[in-house]
């Protein structure tokens, strides 16, 4: 059976604050050998502190929260990697929280991890809406990681990539491959800014390619919005190249153009944005933009952990994209 810290103490010959101390990693002012005296007995006891207990009274669990919004998209399950990857260095611990994309599941998610007294959140938001706010979250420190959200307060970090340059530079290859109808295929985003649609205009802008509505479509970030919306484009609209918001949807696109006949890179160039781990084995290949998934999650928790154990200041960090160049454009 396991002892407790009053007979641990009875045990070593000292107070139960000394013991606790020691347990505690507090003990720089107690005696090498009653250290490792009372360490001794630790062990042999089997003893561990109670972590709620004691994230009661220091109002601290070493633990961290990740909202994200679709466990099933591959993209985020690598950030969660390279957050539970980092945490683990530091002693933390991470709870996942999936919001589905919904806005009602995403506050159900955060007034849990608030519940379970979180040091601090690591979220990306859904899709269209998102009760993401300064009132909602509190005094909880955050870091955003993948999508747009203000970050001017203090208590707000970020973790990003450049995603209207990645669609941009995506945009232009398309261009300079020489695709001269170029439709646009992501989610639809609501009010929230889209940068992704942005690289997208402003490529086809300074070619001085025309914009056209018939040539874009907006859904989610899934297989599915890929699949009817190439299968709406090309019903409407012959194009010759086609820039997807993920790569979820570059691989439902595929799937509808392979049954309707059309030859990929031959017919339509297509070129998507992650490199989720499948994106080389599709037919053909896909040529994408990678954003470093694991790196974004392994900073977002660093930048949270320091902040939260050390004070260290939160603040907004760009990581590099790079294009992976395959058969599919």
């Amino acid at each position: 059976m396991e002892k407790t810290l009053k007979q641990l103490a009875q045990e070593a010959g000292v107070s139960i604050a000394t013991v606790s101390k020691v347990v505690n990693g507090r003990d720089e002012h107690i005696s090498e050998a009653t250290r490792k005296r009372i360490r001794e007995l630790v062990e042999s006891s089997g003893y561990r502190p109670n972590a709620i207990a004691k994230g009661l009274k220091e109002k601290k669990t070493n633990t961290i929260g990740f909202v994200l919004p679709d466990i099933s998209n591959p993209f985020f399950p690598e950030i969660a990697r390279g957050i539970e990857d980092e945490a683990k260095k530091y002693g933390f611990a991470v709870v996942f929280c999936n919001t589905d994309n919904d806005v009602v599941r995403e506050e159900s998610c955060i007034s849990f991890l608030r519940s379970k007294m979180v040091d601090g959140l690591i979220f990306t938001q859904t899709t269209r809406e998102s009760v993401f706010s300064k009132e909602l979250i509190g005094n909880i420190p955050v870091v955003v990681v993948d999508r747009g959200i203000d970050t001017n307060s203090k208590n707000i970090g970020k973790i990003y990539v450049n995603c209207m340059g990645a669609i941009y530079d995506a945009t232009c290859r398309l261009i300079k491959q020489g695709c001269e109808k170029i439709a646009f295929i992501s989610a639809n985003l609501g009010k929230e800014r889209d940068y992704r649609y942005e690289g997208y205009e402003k490529a086809l802008k300074q070619y001085k390619r025309t914009v056209d509505s018939a040539m874009i479509f907006k859904n989610d970030y899934n297989e599915e919005t890929g699949y009817q919306g190439i299968q709406k484009i090309c019903r409407i609209c012959r194009i010759d190249g086609l820039v997807c918001g993920n790569d979820l949807i570059a691989t439902g696109a595929i799937q509808a153009l392979s049954e309707g006949g059309w030859k990929i890179p031959e017919d339509i160039k297509i070129v998507g944005l992650d490199d989720v781990m499948f994106a080389k084995y599709l037919s053909p290949p896909l040529t994408t933009i990678a954003q470093p998934a694991y790196e974004m999650g392994k900073e977002a928790a660093k930048m949270l952990i320091r902040h939260i154990t050390n004070g260290e200041p939160l603040y907004s960090k760009e990581l590099p994209y790079e294009m992976r160049v395959r058969s599919s454009g």
